[in-house]
């Protein structure tokens, strides 16, 4: 199977996307240094942010930073963080005693946008675990690799 097969079948098995949802570490930003805010965006990445926001596309947060780290990462980075709906987005930050990949995690993250149906949100996180995850609750993940092949996936949904 080519990697244009699998984003093919891919397309064709979920909706017509209308969130975009990302990962923060190894995602939208580095590896943190230590805590979970000691990290610097990704400019390539956040340049596919920005351009899906001008394009009026709705984009969440999807991470287990803490509500602190997030909180400190975002007041760093206004600029950088000023394209994502806040209300939609979901960080550990939500006293929900629960992390990605747990199935409690997406199902609240659902209850939030109640607007869509799984299968119209798109995200993109590095870790496997954390796809398949996603992808038991129907939403469309997709394994971050960089943002030249994001940026692909998001042409082939029709978002770019």
């Amino acid at each position: 199977i080519t990697l244009l097969g699998m984003i093919i079948s891919a397309t064709s098995a979920f909706g017509v996307i209308k969130v975009v949802a990302w990962d923060i570490h190894q995602v939208l930003c580095t590896k943190p240094t230590g805590l979970g805010y000691q990290c610097i965006p990704k400019e390539d990445t956040f340049a596919l942010v920005k351009e899906l926001h001008e394009k009026g596309v709705k984009q969440v947060i999807l991470s287990n930073i803490s509500s602190r780290s997030f909180s400190i990462l975002s007041n760093n980075y206004p600029n950088h963080f000023n394209y994502f709906d806040s209300n939609g987005s979901l960080a550990n930050a939500h006293f929900m005693f629960t992390r990605k990949p747990h199935g409690k995690y997406y199902s609240q993250f659902l209850k939030r946008n109640t607007a869509i149906a799984p299968n119209e949100c798109i995200f993109f996180d590095d870790k496997p675990e954390n796809i398949k995850g996603a992808r038991a609750f129907g939403i469309d993940g997709q394994i971050f690799r960089n943002a030249k092949q994001a940026r692909i996936i998001l042409q082939r949904k029709g978002l770019l």
